[in-house]
């Protein structure tokens, strides 16, 4: 028994080795990434420490999500840095990974009015200009957004729509939108024109939005809106599911 030990000892040295190269060289086509649903992957290739999957919302290809898995520092979780190149979005991220939860930072964000036009097709709304975005702080677990803070903006421009039967054209200003953590695991955003908010936005576990729609949005969107009350007035309700 001896002699077996000392040969034990070394066997798990070689088998922790061997297991460790299997992880290393794993393809990155193991990784369980959803290929349905709102947010799909395609074509994923690669090692799973460092690989590229096609990215793709509601069926509309967004571009080519690009990751490289860094060595922990610390207890907090794995690092993770990101990119996400496409014609119309690009974006770069740091991210920390663990078991039960992600922390991520976007750096920048950019969608261009291609994939904006693409994203609110369904809603028959086309508008012109750029949603940027930076040092945006994420949090969540598995595919729920836990809390976000930070801000974006949208530079404005021409905004064709239809409602009603009837097209519209107006000519938006720029918009900026402010994100919080609400209350209950829900994320708050607050869209704000030059004059004042022009929506109010709430996205509650489940992916669900509830969107209330001010008077002042309608006014710049020149859709006949109500007399006899203030811009800051919620004409408009509405739920719908985004995730």
């Amino acid at each position: 028994m001896e002699g077996v030990r000392p040969w034990l000892r070394g066997a798990s040295w070689v088998i922790g080795g061997f297991l460790l190269t299997v992880i290393l060289q794993a393809p990155a086509a193991w990784l369980p990434l959803p290929s349905q649903g709102p947010i799909s992957f395609s074509g994923t290739a690669g090692h799973l420490l460092r690989g590229e999957s096609q990215l793709a919302y509601r069926g509309q290809a967004l571009g080519t999500l690009r990751w490289a898995v860094g060595f922990p520092t610390s207890l907090n979780g794995i690092p993770v840095t990101l990119s996400l190149q496409g014609p119309a979005l690009q974006g770069t991220a740091e991210a920390e990974l663990s078991p039960s939860a992600w922390r991520a930072t976007v750096h920048r964000l950019s969608l261009d009015s291609r994939a904006l036009k693409d994203a609110l097709a369904p809603y028959a709304i086309a508008p012109e200009g750029t949603l940027q975005g930076r040092n945006l702080v994420l949090s969540g677990h598995g595919n729920q957004l836990a809390s976000a803070t930070g801000a974006l903006r949208w530079t404005g421009g021409l905004v064709r729509y239809r409602l009603g039967g009837n097209s519209y054209a107006p000519t938006f200003p720029p918009l900026s939108a402010e994100l919080a953590p609400g209350a209950g695991g829900q994320l708050e955003a607050e869209v704000s024109a030059p004059s004042g908010p022009v929506l109010s936005l709430v996205l509650r576990p489940g992916g669900w939005a509830d969107l209330a729609v001010r008077r002042r949005l309608l006014r710049l969107a020149d859709f006949p809106a109500p007399e006899g009350m203030g811009d800051d007035t919620v004409l408009l309700e509405l739920s719908e599911r985004v995730l």
